[in-house]
């Protein structure tokens, strides 16, 4: 089943299926499990563990492989709920590094069409109502225009901040709009076409509601690109010091890897001579992504002061850059076939 997430219903579907099945997962006891093994070339033994790991710091489950010298012994940890054979498709694609409701709403969802046709509308827009308030839709500006701010209060009713006392307004949007960062199975342009039709009074439910009947319908020309069609997903960039460096303030590499769409191409040469072919649009939708990020602000570094010195598909099929601070002598780069 391929979900749409140009439908507030499609991205309830994400929403409730990533979140009810990863539940489960965890109830069902998936932390601290290996859960894949990845046979290494040329060996007999050496592999990579996969195992769903809690990382301690914010509670998040991840997916983190660990190379072995041998493989586990006994049977992998599998659900009771979820068919062999689809969980089996399934996890031997699940990319490390990721959050397990990403994994699951990337790769399992796709293959469970009767779980996903199980859910009513009212368990959608409830489960999308808790949802909402998790990523924090509550007291928080939904819409501001004109020098009025529209939010939900703590009693999630849709209101508007009389005389702007709450969120001040000064000739410009001050305060950042409502968009649930880092949440792929919500897509942010559904919601804003939604906000647009709330009316002050209506509680979060019934919002919801209006959100579950919009969509946005692409015209030709909104068709994606193959450049787009290539990229799954850009990751945040990594910052990275050499053991000899203390300081924190500062950083010696940066880290940022490519997700690509490998599924779309029928061999490993498909999609690399795909890449070779985008190689200079990949890479600077990265450089992009890296101007952009946050962190790599603060740090006040030029991006001119950077280059690449690694440049690797690897055999998950994402692209890493390495981009080096001290030594900028390599250039033979972004020549992204150079790694291939």
């Amino acid at each position: 089943m391929v979900i749409s997430k140009l439908t507030g219903r499609g991205c309830a579907l994400s929403i409730a299926g990533s979140k009810a099945i990863t539940e489960k997962l965890i109830d069902e006891g998936i932390v601290g499990k290996i859960v894949y093994v990845k046979r290494r070339r040329n060996s007999k033994n050496r592999c990579e563990l996969f195992r769903v790991v809690e990382y301690n710091h914010d509670k998040s489950i991840y997916i983190h492989s660990q190379k072995s010298d041998k493989p586990p012994e006994g049977p992998l940890w599998t659900p009771s709920f979820i068919d062999a054979d689809v969980w089996e498709q399934a996890v031997g694609k699940f990319l490390n590094l990721e959050g397990l409701d990403y994994n699951v709403e990337t790769f399992l969802l796709p293959e469970m069409d009767e779980y996903l046709q199980g859910f009513s509308d009212a368990e959608l827009i409830s489960i999308t109502k808790d949802f909402l308030i998790e990523v924090g839709v509550l007291n928080t500006p939904i819409s501001q225009h004109g020098g009025k701010t529209y939010y939900f209060n703590e009693d999630e009713i849709y209101t508007l901040d009389e005389n702007a006392e709450r969120f001040p307004y000064e000739g410009r949007i001050k305060f950042s709009i409502f968009k649930a960062d880092h949440e792929s199975c919500f897509n942010v342009n559904v919601w804003r076409k939604a906000v647009s039709q709330f009316k002050v009074g209506a509680t979060l439910e019934e919002c919801v509601e209006i959100f579950l009947r919009t969509e946005i319908r692409r015209s030709v020309s909104d068709e994606p690109s193959s450049i787009e069609r290539l990229i799954q997903r850009i990751h945040p960039p990594t910052y990275e010091r050499t053991p000899e460096n203390p300081d924190e303030r500062t950083f010696d590499y940066i880290r940022i890897t490519v997700d690509l769409h490998r599924y779309q191409f029928n061999s490993r040469k498909a999609l690399q001579d795909e890449v070779k072919k985008y190689q200079s649009e990949i890479y600077q939708r990265v450089v992009q992504k890296i101007e952009g990020d946050y962190h790599f602000k603060k740090y006040e570094v030029p991006m001119d002061c950077l280059k690449p010195c690694v440049v690797i598909l690897r055999h998950d099929f994402a692209i890493e850059y390495i981009f080096d601070r001290k030594r900028p002598e390599v250039e033979l780069l972004p020549d992204v076939a150079k790694s291939l």
